[in-house]
């Protein structure tokens, strides 16, 4: 079996180049490819739009970008060539590269006093029962003097995050969307789904003691286990009428990530309706508690609300769907969008009754290190 060298695939990658890294494979589209821009005002007319788009171009894969919400349109990328690797034939020979950069403006919206402000108003209203969570975020926006090295920064994320999940795809003609998201949203693979839900967080401190010590507060944190049943409670009443055999453990485990030590439960089951697939799941879950919040309506009419920017793409989703109906959705965080020189990057904190607005605030700038050390940025 020819193997092949991961960096040799990096090595001419493109900012309009697509590329969707698993823990199982690699799926690269190089070169000419048919980019659609569809409204996501309706879901379901999303998804007639893709598969009348499969089958109208033959394609055995579809990637595409999903908005976080309505304002933002979906793409559809209809590769022209699509390579597929699996694991086992990939050659994981990547270093860190470094790229020095000139930043000619920098900024963070909302500022510090801004966020503390809108997680206040959010636990006013938890408290006045208007929902039980909502997600706040935030971002770092900078102004480069020359060009993003998308290739180095892809090379980074990849390294850096061998077990996450990896994309980098031109979204129109302008914007670039890369990240290294750890969180997979569903995996349908013939009648078997996977879910794997995040919710609760602490910052790595790399010294083994000092994160066996914040593993054992997160998993005995009355807030984060709040905060994380929302999220398996949520997905558990919407998968339970499609899904039989539905198993996973009653508390968290936990997830390490290159930045951060996470609240994890793994969700599987096996489907029961044979015309539903993976897009169908993951529409029918997003967005989620994890990076919206609960009640759903609710929450999402507040951020759109009180976040001063549209988050587009952040929270989101990425990922591929076969023709098969089979394929495999992540949520789009730990991620940047990317328009000529101007490069945002997001991030959010899941906000509850009991939270604090510094400890709040103090999370997404962890989170946001994924980003910023891939990019050799800071904030």
């Amino acid at each position: 079996m020819m193997k092949t060298k991961l960096s040799e695939i990096l090595q001419n990658f493109q900012k309009q180049d697509t590329l969707f890294k698993t823990p199982e494979q690699l799926l690269l589209c190089k070169g000419s490819c048919k980019r659609f821009r569809i409204e996501y005002n309706d879901p379901s007319k999303f998804k007639d739009e893709m598969i009348k788009l499969q089958q109208q171009y033959k394609t055995q894969i579809m990637i595409a970008a999903i908005p976080f919400d309505g304002r933002t349109k979906a793409t559809i990328i209809v590769p022209e060539k699509l390579e597929r690797y699996d694991k086992c034939r990939l050659i994981m020979d990547l270093q860190v590269t470094t790229h020095p950069l000139m930043i000619e403006q920098s900024q963070t919206i909302p500022d510090k006093e801004q966020f503390s402000e809108m997680v206040r108003k959010a636990i006013n209203f938890i408290n006045d029962q208007h929902f039980n969570k909502v997600v706040l975020a935030r971002t770092l926006n900078f102004h480069l003097k020359d060009n993003p090295p998308i290739s180095s920064w892809l090379t980074n994320l990849l390294y850096k995050n061998n077990q996450g999940y990896i994309f980098s795809m031109g979204t129109d003609d302008c914007q670039t969307l890369i990240g290294a998201s750890p969180e997979l949203l569903v995996k349908k693979d013939g009648a078997m789904v996977t879910i794997n839900p995040l919710a609760g967080s602490r910052k790595q401190t790399f010294n083994k003691i000092k994160d066996a010590y914040l593993e054992k507060e997160l998993l005995n944190s009355d807030k984060d286990l709040y905060e994380h049943k929302i999220v398996v409670d949520y997905m558990c009443e919407k998968l339970h009428p499609y899904l039989s055999d539905i198993e996973f453990n009653q508390r968290p485990e936990i997830l390490y990530t290159d930045t951060m030590i996470h609240l994890s439960t793994v969700i599987k089951g096996k489907l029961t309706n044979n015309t539903m697939d993976a897009l169908d799941l993951a529409q029918l879950l997003h967005p989620t508690p994890a990076i919206c919040g609960e009640p759903q309506k609710q929450s999402l009419h507040f951020i759109q609300e009180i976040e001063p920017f549209n988050r587009g793409f952040y929270t989101g989703l990425v990922g591929y769907m076969d023709s098969n109906g089979d394929g495999e959705w992540v949520i789009t965080i730990r991620c940047a969008a990317i328009e000529d020189k101007k490069v945002t990057l997001f991030a959010g904190a899941g906000i509850v009754n009991n939270s604090v607005p510094n400890s709040e605030y103090n999370e997404i700038s962890a989170k946001l290190t994924t980003m910023l050390d891939a990019m050799e940025l800071k904030e």
